[in-house]
C-alpha cells in the first residue's frame, strides 16, 4: 500500500481479525473481520476507498454492534492485488468474502455497498447470488448521464494517463482500457426474490439527490426491481391456477432488520429510503 493511504488508515475499535483470501479468478484480497455478532455483513467500499479508510472504519464499528462485519479492499485498491474494473469483476471479490463468512459459520449474510461498491453488490446479487439481502447506497443506475464536478473529476482521473498515475500513487490501480458491462438498471430485477434496500444520501457529492439524473436513477432502480418481483409473483400464481395439485408456498415479506427474519403471507418487497449523511 502506498504511503498516503497507509498513513490515513485506522484500526477498528472492537474485536478485529485480519484475513487474506483468493478469488475464483486468482486475485488476492486483504480484509478484516470486525465483531462477533450474527448475522454477518460484507461491507463494500466505493471507488478509491479501502476498508481501513477512516469513515468505513467508523461505519463498520457502528454496524459491529449488531453484525459481524467483513470489510475488505476491492481488487486494485489498498492492500489487495489486481486491477480495478469499476464494479465489474468485483463480483468475484464479493463472492469470495461472502464464502468466507459462510465458512465462519454465518447462516445469514447480507452485502452492503456504497457507490462503486453499490454497483458491485447489485451485480453480484443479480449474476452470482448467494446473499440473503442486498443494500445499495448512492448507486447510479446507468454508466452515463451524471455531470457533477466529482464525476467529471473521476472521469479525468480514470481516463487519462496522468490521472491513472496519480491514482496509482494514491493506492488505486486502474486499467488502460475498460469493457463496459451491463448497467445496474439492466440487472437489478434479477436480484428478486432476495430483499433489496436502495439508499441515497443527501450529501453525496457524486450523485446529488437534486440532480435530475440521480432522481431518474432512483426511479429506474425501483421500477425495474418492482416490475421483476410483480412478474415473478404473477407467473407463480398463474402456474398454481393451472395446476390444482400444485402445492402453493405463500410468498414472504422480507424485513431489512438486523435479523433478516421473514414472515409468511406477502410478496417480496423492495424499499428505498434516504439518509441525511451516507459516505463510504
Amino acid at each position: 500500500m502506498p504511503s498516503l493511504p497507509r498513513a490515513l488508515s485506522r484500526e477498528f475499535a472492537g474485536p478485529a481479525q485480519r484475513f487474506r483470501l483468493t478469488t475464483v479468478d486468482g486475485v488476492s484480497l486483504s480484509g478484516t473481520r470486525v465483531g462477533t455478532a450474527d448475522p454477518a455483513i460484507v461491507l463494500c467500499h466505493g471507488f478509491s476507498g479501502w476498508h481501513r479508510k477512516p469513515r468505513p472504519v467508523q461505519f463498520a464499528d457502528a454496524l459491529a454492534r449488531w453484525f459481524t462485519v467483513y470489510g475488505f479492499d476491492f481488487r486494485g485498491h489498498g492492500e489487495s492485488e489486481g486491477i480495478s474494473t469499476f464494479g465489474s469483476l468485483e463480483v468475484n471479490d464479493i463472492a469470495a468474502v461472502l464464502e468466507r463468512a459462510r465458512q465462519d459459520g454465518h447462516a445469514r449474510v447480507a452485502t452492503v455497498g456504497g457507490s462503486m461498491g453499490g454497483i458491485a453488490v447489485i451485480r453480484h446479487g443479480a449474476l452470482i447470488g448467494g446473499t440473503d439481502a442486498v443494500v445499495a447506497i448512492s448507486t447510479p443506475a446507468r454508466w452515463d448521464g451524471h455531470r457533477s464536478a466529482a464525476v467529471r473529476r473521476m472521469a479525468w482521473l480514470t481516463g487519462s494517463p496522468v490521472g491513472r498515475r496519480l491514482m496509482r500513487a494514491a493506492g488505486v490501480r486502474l486499467p488502460e482500457t475498460w469493457d463496459r458491462p451491463e448497467s445496474p438498471e439492466d440487472l437489478v430485477g434479477k436480484i428478486a426474490p432476495v430483499p433489496l434496500l436502495i439508499v441515497h444520501g443527501r450529501d453525496d457529492h457524486f450523485f446529488d439527490e437534486d440532480d435530475r439524473h440521480t432522481r431518474h436513477d432512483l426511479r429506474t432502480l425501483r421500477q425495474a426491481r418492482k416490475r421483476h418481483v410483480r412478474n415473478e409473483y404473477e407467473t407463480d400464481t398463474e402456474r398454481a391456477d393451472k395446476d390444482s395439485s400444485h402445492e402453493v408456498t405463500p410468498r414472504r415479506r422480507v424485513h431489512a432488520g438486523p435479523s433478516f427474519e421473514t414472515t409468511a403471507g406477502a410478496r417480496p418487497m423492495v424499499k428505498s429510503c434516504r439518509w441525511r449523511r451516507v459516505t463510504l
